[in-house]
């Protein structure tokens, strides 16, 4: 039942083409393409504007992406982890730019398994919807509500909606949480690149 997301698996067991999957997310049919539309025609219509980016899920980290491209601040809410996807669009970050001069915060919560990066594997229920959801790596700051020690909330991917997050994280903390960079964090720990 089991089918690839694209055509870049070699067939054997987490084993990938990595050039295919490099020309897989930067092709012109995919999302990020269509965020460099909107962030093109907003800013060529508001040239003096002071831009920030924002967005939910996909839309936060598609809004990451952007504003690593361009070097604007995003601020994301539950965006599944988007530095891998970063790294094979080879967006700018250069040797000597630390990730929390990046100007990139993403808000989420410990209840959320796509935001936490464990909704991976076989085993998920993020895989059995059909979502290639192996990466666990923010860019820049994560800063992370504890809903499960707080508020006993159990891990689902009903917690990943924004109704939750608006009406039962944001308006239950009167704090923001600690903004800080993950260090060694790993994506596709099992899986096996090859060219």
């Amino acid at each position: 039942m089991w089918s690839t997301v694209c055509d870049c698996y070699t067939g054997d067991t987490y084993k990938c083409n990595l050039t295919c999957l490099e020309n897989e997310v930067a092709s012109e049919s995919h999302y990020y393409h269509t965020a460099l539309d909107i962030y093109y025609n907003v800013t060529t219509r508001y040239p003096n504007a002071t831009m920030w980016l924002t967005g939910h899920s996909l839309g936060g980290s598609l809004a990451s992406l952007v504003g690593l491209t361009f070097g604007v601040p995003t601020v994301t809410y539950e965006a599944p982890p988007e530095r891998m996807a970063s790294q094979r669009l080879h967006l700018p970050t250069p040797p000597a730019l630390k990730p929390e001069d990046m100007l990139i915060w993403h808000f989420g919560h410990t209840a959320d398994p796509i935001y936490m990066g464990i909704c991976t594997g076989p085993s998920s229920p993020c895989w059995y919807a059909g979502y290639a959801m192996e990466s666990t790596c923010h860019t820049g700051f994560e800063c992370v509500y504890d809903t499960v020690t707080d508020l006993g909330w159990r891990v689902s991917l009903t917690n990943h909606r924004i109704k939750p997050v608006v009406n039962d994280v944001l308006s239950r903390y009167n704090n923001t949480p600690n903004c800080t960079v993950v260090q060694d964090c790993v994506d596709c720990y099992q899986w096996n690149f090859v060219d």
